[in-house]
C-alpha cells in the first residue's frame, strides 16, 4: 500500500481515495472510503483500454454480471461507472490474508486445509460460472483467506463466457504462471480455463512454489504449454485433482460442481483432523497484532508478521494487483485502532476491542480453519434428525413480536406488545434486563454487533438506542407513524428503522443522529435488514413488494414483485446473493438479490407467513405462520426439512437462528418464546 501521488484523483465517483494498492493489466487500483467510512477497492481502467471500440458497453455488461455473483465466495461488486472518464469498478474490501501471504509466512497447507481450500474455491468458481462469467485471473494473490473461508477477488479481467478474448495491443490479460494453455494462445476461453488455474493455485498452496513459474517469461510459457509437471508428494486426492485440472483438453477437466463431489462434507469433518500450516511455530502474528496500541493509528514495522492497516473500522485490508509472474501478497489485517467498539464495555464485564479480535482472527484465519472439524455436523444430517421438544425462555404479558440472539448466542432480546423489551439468559432462562416500559407495543429489537447496545422501536412512533450496561436511552425521533422494524448495519455504524409512515430511516449507530430517508413504498414498511456487506438495505412492505436499496445513493436497486398481499418480513442470505420474503398470501419466496427474479416459492403453510430467516450457513430457511407453526426448508432446493408445531397456541411472528445455527428461537402472539434444538 502506497500513498496517493499528486497526479492521482482525490475522488472516484462519490468515493474518497485514501491509498494506492497497485496496478495491473486493467488499470490502477486504489483503496477508497464511502461517505460513511466503509472500505472499498476501486479499479480505474487504463485510458487506452477505455478508448477501444465497444469497450464501455462490454464493461457495463461485465460489471452487472459480476454484481450478480454476490459476496459469499467473492468480493462483491458494489458500484461501477462505464461512462466515467475513465471507467471504474468498486468492490467490497475483504479482510484477511492472501493465500500468498499465508503460505509465505506459515508454510504450505496440510491436507485438511487443502481440501477446505479446494472446495471453497470450487464453490466460488461455480457461483461465478453460473452468472455467465469466467474469472480469467485466478491466482494466489487473488484469493483472500477470510475468517469464514476463501474469497476470490479481482474481477478486473473477468469476462462473459460468450465474449471474445480480452486482448489489446497484443497483450493477453491474466497472470502467466496461473493461466491456462488456451488463455496464452488468445483463443476463446471458457469456465474450464479457471479450472486449470485452480489446479495451479492448489499446487502452490500444497508446495509453496508456483508449478509453472520459470526464470523468464519464455521459460514459464514453455512449461505451461508443455507436459504438466508432477505436483509432488502431496495428499493423493488433491494431487489427482490437480492433474485432472491440468488436462490440456478443456473438455476433460472437471467442472467445479464435480470437484465438490470429490470432497464430500464428511471428508472435511474427520474426527481429530486439524488443518494447519506445516510450520505453525513460525506464526508470530498473535503478539504482533495485540501489541499495537489501540487508537494509535500507527502501523508496525514491515518486519512484523502482520501488517496492520492504518486506522478505521475492522474491515479494511488491501488488494495489491501484481504484474504477470509476480506473487506479491495482497492482504492486510485490519487495524486495532478505530471506533468500532463504540467505546463501551459489554454486560459481561470483559470487553475486548472488536477490531483487535477481528485482526487476531483474520491473521490466523487459515490456522483456525477447522470449521469445528471433528465436531461439526454435516448440514444434511439436520434434515434427518428429529427436533427435540422446545425449551421455553421468558414470556411477555402480551404478544411477543420479535426475538433476536446476541453475537455469541448467550442472550436473546425480545419485544412485546406489553410495552417492554427484555433480555434473557439463554442457558438459565433468567431475565437479564428490562429497560423502561413504553406506552403501546414494542415491535422490534436488535443487538449492535458488539452487543453493547440494543435498539428498540415502538407503536408511539419512537425508536431508541439503549446502553445494555447502563440502560441509558438515546432517542431516534422523526417517524410519523408506528415504527415496525429496526436493524444494525454489519459494523454497527448505522441503524435502520422502518415505519407505517412508508419510509425507512438511517441513523448514526453511535450518536443517534439522523442520516438519511428512503421513500418509495406506497404503504407501511414492515421489515428492514442490512445486506452482509453493509452496502445494501432490504425492506418489505404492506404494498406487496420488497426492495433492495443502494445505501450510498438511496435509490432502489432491485424490486421483488410477486406476492399477493402484504410482505411482512425480508432476509438476506449470508452471502447476499439471495433474499427471502414472507407474505400474508401464505407463501415465502426466495429471490435472486441481484436480478429480482423469483427462485423458489415455498407454499406449505396454512395461512399467512409472518417471518423468515436464513441459517448462518445459508443451508436452511426458517419461516413462521399464523397457525403457530414454524418450518425449516432446504434453502437450495426449497424442500421441507422439519415442521415445528404443537407448542405455540397463536401466530409465530419472529424466528431467529443462534449464531452457531444449532438453535432456532420462535416468538409468538401467545406471549411465549421457545428455543428449538435443531443441531
Amino acid at each position: 500500500m502506497d500513498p496517493l501521488l499528486p497526479t492521482d484523483p482525490p475522488q472516484v465517483g462519490r468515493y474518497r481515495l485514501t491509498a494506492r494498492l497497485g496496478s495491473g493489466g486493467m488499470g490502477q487500483v486504489y483503496l477508497a472510503r464511502t461517505a460513511s467510512g466503509r472500505g472499498l477497492v476501486i479499479k480505474v481502467v487504463r485510458p487506452e483500454l477505455a478508448s477501444e471500440d465497444g469497450f464501455r458497453a462490454r464493461f457495463a455488461r461485465e460489471a452487472e454480471a459480476a454484481r450478480r455473483v454476490g459476496g459469499f465466495h467473492t468480493a462483491q461488486v458494489v458500484d461501477a461507472d462505464h461512462e466515467a472518464d475513465p471507467p471504474w469498478i468498486a468492490t467490497a474490501h475483504i479482510p484477511g490474508l492472501t493465500l500468498v501471504q499465508a503460505v509465505r509466512e506459515h508454510g504450505p497447507l496440510d491436507p485438511p486445509a487443502l481440501r477446505i481450500l479446494a472446495t471453497g474455491l470450487a464453490e466460488g468458481l461455480d457461483a461465478i460460472h453460473r452468472c455467465g462469467l469466467v474469472h480469467r485471473d485466478l491466482k494466489p494473490a487473488n484469493i483472500i483467506l477470510a475468517a469464514d473461508g476463501p474469497r476470490i477477488i479481482d474481477f478486473g479481467v473477468a469476462r462473459p463466457m460468450d465474449a471474445d478474448s480480452m486482448t489489446t495491443h497484443g497483450t493477453v490479460f491474466g497472470t502467466l504462471p496461473y493461466m491456462s494453455p488456451e488463455q496464452t494462445e488468445s483463443s476463446r476461453v471458457g469456465p474450464a480455463s479457471d479450472v486449470f488455474s485452480l489446479g495451479s493455485v492448489l499446487a502452490f498452496a500444497a508446495t509453496g512454489t508456483g508449478p509453472f513459474t520459470g526464470g523468464t517469461m519464455a521459460e514459464t510459457l514453455r512449461r505451461l504449454l508443455g507436459p504438466p509437471p508432477d505436483p509432488g508428494e502431496i495428499d493423493p486426492d488433491v494431487r489427482d485433482l490437480i492433474r485432472d485440472c491440468w488436462d490440456h483438453d478443456p473438455g476433460r477437466r472437471p467442472t467445479p460442481e464435480l470437484i465438490l463431489t470429490r470432497f464430500e462434507a464428511d471428508d472435511l469433518h474427520t474426527p481429530g483432523a486439524s488443518p494447519h500450516f506445516t510450520a505453525p511455530e513460525e506464526n508470530t502474528a498473535f503478539p504482533s497484532v495485540l501489541s499495537v496500541p489501540t487508537g494509535s493509528g500507527q502501523a508496525p514495522p514491515p518486519s512484523t508478521a502482520a501488517t496492520i492497516a492504518r486506522g478505521g473500522l475492522p474491515h479494511h485490508t488491501r488488494e495489491q494487483i501484481s504484474s504477470p509472474g509476480s506473487l506479491e501478497g495482497t492482504g492486510t489485517p485490519p487495524s486495532t485502532a478505530g471506533t468500532g467498539s463504540n467505546g463501551k464495555r459489554s454486560r459481561k464485564g470483559l470487553y475486548i476491542g472488536a477490531a483487535a479480535v477481528t485482526a487476531l482472527a483474520l491473521v490466523s484465519a487459515l490456522l483456525l480453519w477447522r470449521a469445528d472439524i471433528g465436531g461439526a455436523e454435516d448440514p444434511a444430517q439436520a434434515e434427518e434428525a428429529e427436533v427435540e421438544g422446545p425449551v421455553p425462555i421468558g414470556e411477555h404479558d402480551d404478544h411477543v413480536n420479535t426475538v433476536v440472539f446476541d453475537s455469541d448466542g448467550d442472550t436473546v432480546a425480545t419485544a412485546g406488545s406489553d410495552g417492554t423489551a427484555r433480555l434473557w439468559d439463554v442457558e438459565t432462562g433468567d431475565l437479564v434486563a428490562t429497560p423502561k416500559s413504553f406506552d403501546g407495543h414494542v415491535w422490534s429489537v436488535a443487538f449492535s454487533p458488539d452487543d453493547a447496545t440494543v435498539a428498540s422501536v415502538h407503536s408511539d412512533g419512537t425508536a431508541q438506542l439503549w446502553d445494555v450496561e447502563t440502560e441509558e436511552p438515546t432517542p431516534l425521533p422523526g417517524h410519523t407513524g408506528y415504527v415496525r422494524s429496526v436493524a444494525f448495519g454489519p459494523d454497527g455504524s448505522t441503524v435502520a428503522t422502518a415505519s407505517d409512515d412508508r419510509t425507512t430511516r438511517l441513523w448514526d449507530g453511535q450518536t443517534g443522529e439522523f442520516v438519511d430517508t428512503f421513500g418509495g413504498h406506497t404503504d407501511t414498511v414492515n421489515s428492514v435488514v442490512f445486506g452482509p456487506g453493509g452496502f445494501d438495505l432490504a425492506t418489505a412492505s404492506k404494498d406487496g413488494t420488497a426492495r433492495i436499496w443502494d445505501i450510498e445513493t438511496g435509490e432502489p436497486r432491485t424490486t421483488f414483485d410477486g406476492h399477493d398481499g402484504s410482505v411482512w418480513s425480508v432476509a438476506f442470505s449470508p452471502e447476499g446473493a439471495f433474499a427471502a420474503t414472507a407474505s400474508e398470501d401464505g407463501t415465502a419466496r426466495i429471490w435472486n438479490a441481484g436480478t429480482g427474479e423469483p427462485r423458489i416459492v415455498l407454499d406449505g403453510h396454512d395461512g399467512p407467513v409472518n417471518t423468515v430467516a436464513f441459517s448462518p450457513d445459508g443451508m436452511l430457511l426458517a419461516t413462521g405462520d399464523d397457525s403457530g407453526t414454524a418450518r425449516l426448508w432446504d434453502a437450495e432446493t426449497g424442500e421441507p426439512v422439519t415442521v415445528l408445531e404443537g407448542e405455540h397456541t397463536d401466530a409465530v411472528w419472529s424466528v431467529a437462528f443462534s449464531p452457531d445455527g444449532a438453535t432456532l428461537a420462535t416468538a409468538s402472539d401467545d406471549g411465549t418464546v421457545l428455543l428449538w434444538d435443531i443441531g
